[in-house]
């Protein structure tokens, strides 16, 4: 499972995405698929109007962005880009394509995760709940090479640093140098002491642990304690740490 995947809608941030998996890659093999995510078409069309409405429409600037992004690429001597249109998505569906792709990465780039589509925003929903690592990027659009990390620890049970460490460090680079228990804390609150830490640490990402959630929209998102931190964060499934 060493390949990467990068939903888009070809947001211009999609360039960062690529070129972060691209440092993540490093040398060794990796495919670089982008995903686009649709909804199924309307079943009371007949089958050829459904054909043709399942036809990616793209513009001339996405285009123009595809061609960047196998530039960038074509660049290096050990990873591929692939572009794949997916129409319709389930959590079965879901966890067969990675598994199809051997994905052993999401990256996110902050445009595609803040879409307000209700169907984008149900597949994002449904990428949480799936095992893969998923690295979200921060504010900032530039590659990112990491090399200090901040745990924030959500749970009192929560792994400890140095198990995390080891198994981090069986696919990524960066290390763990700082720690934060941010599970009885409000984000106000906490905030002020996490940036302190991030300043005097050199920290360039935050690492997370993530529980499986019911797949239904919530009205009333809690926000979380590091959206207004900047950096990017790689999130871990619980069952996989």
């Amino acid at each position: 499972m060493h390949n990467i995947l990068i939903p888009t809608a070809f947001e211009a941030d999609t360039l960062c995405a690529v070129k972060t998996a691209v440092q993540h890659a490093d040398t060794k093999k990796c495919t670089i698929v982008l995903v686009t995510i649709s909804d199924l078409p309307d079943t009371l069309f007949s089958p050829l109007s459904a054909l043709r409405s399942m036809s990616p429409e793209m513009t001339e600037a996405q285009y123009a962005l595809v061609d960047e992004c196998r530039a960038i690429v074509k660049k290096t001597t050990n990873c591929t880009l692939t572009v794949r249109h997916q129409f319709g998505i389930s959590a079965p569906l879901l966890k067969n394509l990675l598994n199809h792709l051997e994905i052993g990465l999401v990256i996110l780039s902050q445009r595609y995760r803040s879409e307000t589509n209700t169907f984008q925003r149900h597949f994002l929903k449904l990428l949480s709940n799936c095992k893969s690592p998923i690295l979200h990027l921060g504010q900032h659009s530039e590659e990112h090479h990491f090399n200090n990390a901040l745990y924030l620890e959500r749970a009192a049970n929560g792994i400890g640093v140095q198990e995390l460490q080891r198994i981090v460090s069986e696919r990524f680079t960066f290390k763990i140098v700082s720690q934060a228990s941010v599970f009885e804390e409000r984000p106000e609150e906490i905030t002020p002491f996490l940036s302190e830490t991030i300043s005097k640490n050199n920290i360039d990402l935050l690492v997370e642990t993530r529980k499986p959630e019911k797949t239904r929209l919530k009205k009333n998102l809690v926000p979380p304690v590091h959206q207004n931190l900047g950096l990017p964060v790689l999130s871990l499934h619980e069952e996989t740490v």
